[in-house]
Parts: structure tokens; sequence; C-alpha cells
């Protein structure tokens, strides 16, 4: 009653604006009034109407526990912040630049790796064309790659393989492999004539051959490159002989396919080892092959065995010469040179900037942690 009659008949209204229903916890304790005399009239409690442009402000009355402990809800509780060494960042920015370092320090091992390939090669490339023997011993044919090779004989015309599809200065095309007969005796090797566009290929299948003659009618004397030969990827679609399309390279696959055309079953047990070795079914062994078609009249002669040597021939014209050459459907070699990338001096700095900037956002948290 008295407060009511102190308030002056508006305590409900306070209590409704300010106290809620926690009015019930404790009794109600405002800021008690200065003593004034007792003829002064005591001044009703009003609140002053809301200007349109800003909010209300009504008073905030504290409430008192049983235990006269107050309450003030109208000061905000700041949150602690947690440790700066709690934060994921942290430990985030701790591990990258050790990690980009050695990613760093890696590329620099890969460069010398990549000059010591590239001066090898050059050596190679430099020396004096070697002579194959009539007898070519396969398991040590891998520690000749690279090297320059120089043959004479004749190229079988009749039998050219289509590896493609391949693609040279814009144009698509095919890459033409024929056996070659050795005038030193002995069986065939692969030659990898070069690139013919497609506008230079008529027919489908095994009746797929050359629009305009090849220029090796006689016995000639070639310069080449024996390459390292890779097995086919396991995602690599595999060859179809049966339509002479030769998706990758594979001679040992070549080589079977072109004696078991001819009739000739010679394949010794080092021969068949690497046919296992660089088969496509091995990397590829869902793949769905089709039925052989009979294939053409050229491919079951009788012909001389062929190994699985493959050789690539050389092209040392200049590029006007190659492109007259493109134009009238002749096969244009492989240039004499081999290029490799060698771009890790530029990855390693990527590598050790990275690796420079993310230490100093580490050191900047870290200190500004302590500080905080």
């Amino acid at each position: 009653m008295a407060l009511r009659r102190w308030a002056g008949g508006r305590a409900p209204a306070v209590l409704e604006h300010g106290l809620g229903a926690r009015a019930s916890v404790g009794r109600l304790a405002f800021c008690a009034p200065q003593r004034t005399p007792l003829y002064a009239a005591v001044r009703p409690l009003t609140v002053s109407a809301p200007r349109p442009d800003s909010k209300p402000h009504l008073p905030v009355p504290v409430i008192e526990s049983e235990h006269a402990e107050p309450l003030v809800y109208n000061r905000p509780q700041r949150r602690r912040r947690k440790p700066w060494y709690t934060s994921p960042v942290v430990y985030v920015l701790m591990i990258v630049p050790i990690f980009t370092f050695w990613l760093g320090r890696w590329q620099l091992r890969r460069l010398q790796w990549k000059l010591d390939l590239i001066d090898e090669l050059e050596e190679k490339l430099s020396s004096e064309p070697l002579r194959l023997p009539r007898n070519i011993n396969l398991g040590v044919l891998e520690e000749f790659a690279y090297r320059l090779v120089r043959v004479q004989g004749r190229f079988d015309t009749s039998r050219v393989l289509f590896i493609g599809p391949r693609a040279r200065e814009g144009d698509r095309g095919f890459d033409i492999v024929m056996p070659f007969q050795r005038s030193t005796g002995g069986p065939d090797v692969l030659v990898n004539c070069g690139f013919v566009s497609n506008e230079f290929v008529e027919g489908t299948g095994m009746n797929k051959r050359l629009k305009n003659p090849l220029p090796f009618e006689g016995e000639v004397t070639l310069t080449t490159l024996l390459p390292r030969v890779y097995p086919p990827s396991r995602f690599a679609l595999p060859n179809e002989p049966h339509n002479n399309l030769w998706m990758q390279v594979n001679p040992a696959q070549m080589a079977a396919w072109l004696n078991e055309q001819a009739g000739i079953d010679q394949e010794t047990s080092s021969e068949r080892a690497a046919n296992v070795a660089l088969s496509p079914q091995r990397w590829w062994p869902f793949a769905k092959r089709a039925e052989p078609l009979p294939p053409a009249e050229a491919f079951k002669r009788r012909a001389d065995p062929v190994v699985p040597v493959y050789l690539e021939q050389i092209f040392d014209g200049t590029f006007s010469e190659a492109g007259a050459r493109m134009r009238t459907g002749q096969p244009v070699g492989r240039p004499p040179k081999i290029h490799l990338r060698n771009q890790h001096m530029e990855y390693a700095i990527t590598w050790f900037s990275l690796s420079g900037i993310s230490t100093l956002m580490f050191i900047y948290m870290v200190s500004k942690g302590r500080a905080t």
C-alpha cells in the first residue's frame, strides 16, 4: 500500500515494464528518495513518453534477493576470452611453415635431378649413333634409352600401323609405324616414320591406308632415336589391333600381333615376359575386347619376324620444310632434341615464400596473444 501510494498508483505499470514475473522473488527497492519537508508535496512518479526518433528509456529497477544481495541487471557481463594458445589457427600456422619449407627443399633436390638428366640426355644425343647387331638382346635394351641408332634397310609399306589420335601444329592425325627390314639381317624392328594428318588417311578399320604413296620405296639409311617406352596407364583405353587403331605405343603387343597375323609363332620367353609387362590388359582388367575381324591380306602374307624394338625417325629439317611435307601427306619425324620442362626453381621459390609469410603470421599471432 505504501509503495502504491508513493508511486502515485503507477506501481503496476512499473512492474509490468521493469520487473515482469520475477518481482515475486524479493521486495522492490527503488533508489531511496531524499528527505523532503513535511509540507512538500510528494512528486508522483512519471514516465516520459518516448521520442519518435529514439527508443524508450524506462527505469530499470534493482532486485534485491532475500539475503539483501543486489543483483544488477543493467550492467552487461563481459565474456571471458579463451587463452590464445587454444585456437586451432595457431597450430595450423605452426605446421604450415615447416611443411612448405620441406616442399621447397624437395623441389631443390628435384632441380638437381632434372639438371643431371638434361646433361645425360645431351651427352647421349651428341654421341655417335649406334648400329643394331643382328641378334638384339632385349634384356639390355633399356640401358641404351635415348641413344641415336642408325639403321639401313627398307620399309615394309604394306603393313602400316596407325597410332593415334595425335596432334601436331594444330592438325589431328596419326603416327605411322612400319616394320623395317634391316640389310644386316636379323628380325625386323618397328620404326615410327612420323606424323600424318587425317586428310591424307582414308578407310576405316583394317582397310585404313594412306592416300599418297610413301617415299620409302627402296633401301634407305635412317637416323633414329631409341626412346624409353613406359607401360600404359590404368586409365588408358586398350589398343584395338583388329581395327588397326593403337591408342598408345606398345612394341611388345605390336610385334606379337604382326607375327600372329603373318603366321609366325617364335616368341621367346623374354619376349613373352615383356609382352605381359606392357600389355594393356594388365592395367585395364575390366576392358571388354571385341572379337577380332578378318585382317587385310597384307598382314596375312608370310614375312620376317618382328621383335619389340621401337625406334623413332628423326627429322632434322627446318620448320618450313616440315610444313611442306605435312601439306603433301608425307610423314614428319620427331625433332632431334628432347625438351624437358624445368620449373623446379620457380616452385622452390614459391614454397619458400609461403614458408616465410606463414612464419611471420605465426609470430604475429603469438605476440598478440601473449600481449592480451
